[in-house]
């Protein structure tokens, strides 16, 4: 799965748009503060979750690039152009067809 940078900003700003903050009344003079709490909606747990996996996915996948490797070097690696230009439109499209719905 690629996930273009686009896709991240989008998935940020869904986040940033949902945040919400809640205020307190301050507390009257003499009387203990009690401690400072943060309570995240199931939303934004389930954001930080996802945010936290998309961090722990490796930058490069090594058994594709050994793969790869491999059959380079053994003369098998065959590029098809048509695969590769179609696949570079798909990703152009997907990102103006996101791009116009935000």
């Amino acid at each position: 799965m690629i996930i273009s940078g686009k896709q991240i900003q989008n998935v940020l700003k869904v986040y940033s748009d949902n945040h919400q903050v809640k205020k307190t009344k301050p507390d009257k003079a003499g009387q203990a503060q009690g401690k400072d709490e943060v309570v995240l909606s199931s939303q934004a747990q389930e954001f930080a979750q996802i945010l936290q996996d998309i961090k722990n996915l490796p930058d490069v996948r090594e058994e594709k690039v050994k793969e790869i490797t491999e059959r380079i070097a053994s003369g098998n690696y065959r590029v098809e152009a048509g695969v590769v230009a179609e696949k570079m439109i798909g990703r152009i499209i997907a990102d103006k067809m996101q791009q116009e719905g935000t």
